[in-house]
């Protein structure tokens, strides 16, 4: 990848990176500070479903396939971090074994998968 996929990006506090339901280009390794991924911003009962901090990384499904983000990520802190593009991602998994390639995108249908089931699940219990 090229320095600028390397470049590093403040968020304020208190601001939407991304949106549940909209494309997703882009996942950000977290270099400092606090987010939150929180489901079911237009319902009556929004929840905070994770807590991410350093050396996390959020949005992580957008670079392996083309659906929907699932949910929707907030800064609680001012972040510090470095964006990484679909495009920059899938350069490097032309360069990966195809079976470790196919491996992995296996494991992303999966996580995918279940995440999807999860959430409906709870969206039973009034948490979608």
């Amino acid at each position: 990848m090229e320095a600028k996929a390397f470049r590093k990006r403040t968020i304020k506090a208190n601001s939407t990176i991304f949106t549940e339901g909209e494309p997703g280009d882009t996942a950000f390794l977290i270099i400092s500070g606090r987010e939150e991924i929180r489901k079911g911003m237009m319902s009556d009962y929004p929840k905070v479903v994770a807590v991410l901090e350093d050396d996390e990384i959020v949005g992580e499904m957008a670079l392996f396939d083309d659906h929907p983000r699932i949910a929707t990520a907030v800064s609680a802190t001012d972040l510090d971090v470095t964006p990484i593009s679909r495009d920059d991602c899938k350069k490097r998994l032309k360069e990966m074994n195809p079976v470790m390639r196919h491996i992995l995108m296996i494991m992303v249908s999966r996580v995918r998968g279940m995440t999807n089931e999860f959430m409906r699940r709870k969206g039973e219990t009034k948490w979608n």
